[in-house]
């Protein structure tokens, strides 16, 4: 399902309806503006001039946003994991250069959602923490994530009927 629509479904549900046809977890991406073409290999990113940017950015209104469910793909043959990377087979796609092409994943059937770097090239970051590699944190709606240059916010479909509507 595509951004538009979630829209179309937050505006023509009530939100129990909304809750019990989607995904209990979203990444919301502002500015989405990914390459049509990007590279094999991953690009290097200077750490501090994301720090730069997103400090720029913070506080600016969002003239673009794309909701991505954190849910698993039908070829995905991990049913314990929800795979986030570059590459197109991955269950969260995320196409930008500074991602790597299996970046992190998430854990399901744990008590809590967990996310693991594995060992990417850039690194992944929760709330402006780097994330040691192969090393589980559990993560909650309202947390920044960060995969490389790209930063997402994690949400549950309650926050994202709010925002939709």
């Amino acid at each position: 399902m595509d951004t538009d629509s979630f829209v179309s479904l937050a505006r023509s549900s009530t939100r129990e309806e909304f809750r019990t046809r989607v995904a209990p977890s979203f990444l919301i991406l502002e500015n989405a503006l990914f390459e049509d073409q990007v590279g094999f290999a991953t690009q290097v990113v200077d750490p501090a001039a994301v720090r730069r940017a997103a400090e720029k950015n913070r506080g600016k209104p969002a003239p673009n946003i794309e909701v991505l469910p954190v849910a698993k793909s039908p070829q995905n043959p991990y049913p314990d994991r929800v795979s986030v990377g570059r590459a197109r087979n991955c269950d969260v796609v995320l196409r930008d250069p500074s991602v790597s092409k299996l970046h992190a994943h998430f854990r399901l059937g744990q008590p809590k959602l967990e996310l693991v770097d594995i060992d990417s090239q850039n690194g992944t970051r929760v709330n402006g923490r780097p994330l040691p590699a192969h090393q589980p944190i559990a993560v909650t709606p309202g947390d920044v994530l960060l995969f490389g240059s790209v930063s997402v916010k994690l949400v549950d479909a309650d926050t994202l009927y709010d925002l939709l509507r």
